[in-house]
């Protein structure tokens, strides 16, 4: 005997089960690719390439934005158009915007001048985009290149992962850096960081990333996870906290842990403060930043200034510039 035709009632929720099973397929995924990643690189066990200089270490290469060296370490969980690209790939989603953007980046401790640039895209698709590159112009010091191309998908509004592939090829030719031999390689090779973001609140981020987990085996560009958490205080203030360890610069993991603050001044002005500490170094450092931002143009300026610590890095400085074209 033949049943009765199942109704379109039955038919729709059939569906929405079906399209309920596959996110919850694709979510765990996800979540197997991140565990993977830091997984990965929770293993390295390559020489650690500073021990012997210890607080002396030279600080990381990083591939920051004005906006977050504004914010010390409190920026990831945060972060939108190059700020997503230099910290947090999967929030390249973010926003729906088009941005172009130019970059100055001096570091007068290490005699360089960086210039660079990079293009955000997360309005034409639903798939974000990112590519920044930057070109150091060191005189008797560091010079090469540093560059990198993110994509994000996102799997809900809530939940987005990133993948950015880095390449750098940067040396010094001073006579010394810490120890190290005039013309030296600092760092040279491709590797990879990877980023998962989720909100369980609207005003509430939090990440989880791997950085470089393809091992350079360099101070400059090192193996680090981390994770951290930003909380929106309505269109009035941004709050933000991250933990950082570094996995490959030393024999045993090097913490650096801070936070930052953002006051929005009129809703086009934000007003930047952050701080971090590096336990293996010892350092203390402190960061401030105005910026300027309405529907067509943007621009940001920040200061990062090390506190304390030994040897050639003890007072390390860092200005950076940039000004972003929006693209509707």
């Amino acid at each position: 005997m033949l049943g009765l035709a199942p109704s379109s009632d039955q038919f729709s929720t059939y569906r929405a089960q079906r399209r309920l099973d596959s996110q919850r397929l694709r979510t765990s995924r996800l979540a197997w690719l991140i565990v993977s990643v830091l997984s990965v690189a929770g293993r390295v066990q390559a020489a650690a390439p500073c021990d012997a200089l210890g607080k002396e270490c030279p600080l990381q290469l990083a591939n920051e934005s004005a906006r977050g060296l504004a914010l010390g370490t409190g920026q990831r969980a945060s972060s939108i158009s190059t700020s997503a690209l230099a910290y947090n790939p999967a929030a390249l989603v973010l926003g729906k915007l088009y941005h172009i953007e130019g970059l100055l980046d001096y570091m007068p401790d290490l005699k360089t001048v960086a210039l660079g640039g990079a293009v955000i895209d997360s309005a034409t698709s639903r798939v974000g985009a990112g590519f920044g590159l930057r070109g150091f112009l060191g005189s008797g010091g560091m010079g090469g290149i540093d560059g990198r191309l993110g994509l994000a998908f996102p799997f809900s509004d809530a939940v987005s992962v990133g993948l950015t592939g880095r390449y750098i090829n940067v040396g010094d030719d001073s006579p010394s850096v810490a120890g190290v031999a005039r013309a030296a390689r600092l760092a040279k090779g491709f590797t990879m960081d990877a980023s998962l973001r989720f909100a369980p609140l609207p005003a509430v981020q939090l990440d989880i990333a791997s950085y470089n987990f393809i091992n350079l085996e360099s101070a400059y560009a090192p193996v680090m996870v981390g994770g951290g958490g930003a909380i929106a205080l309505g269109e009035i203030a941004q709050l933000g906290a991250d933990l950082l360890v570094d996995l490959s610069t030393f024999k045993k993991p090097d913490v650096t842990l801070g936070g930052g603050a953002e006051v929005f001044a009129g809703r086009t002005v934000p007003i930047r403060a952050g701080y971090s500490y590096d336990t293996k170094r010892e350092q203390h450092a402190i960061s401030f930043g105005l910026g300027y931002t309405d529907a067509s143009v943007g621009c940001d300026i920040s200061l990062r200034q090390v506190l304390s610590g030994v040897g050639r890095y003890a007072g390390d400085t860092r200005i950076m510039a940039a000004f972003r074209f929006y693209v509707h």
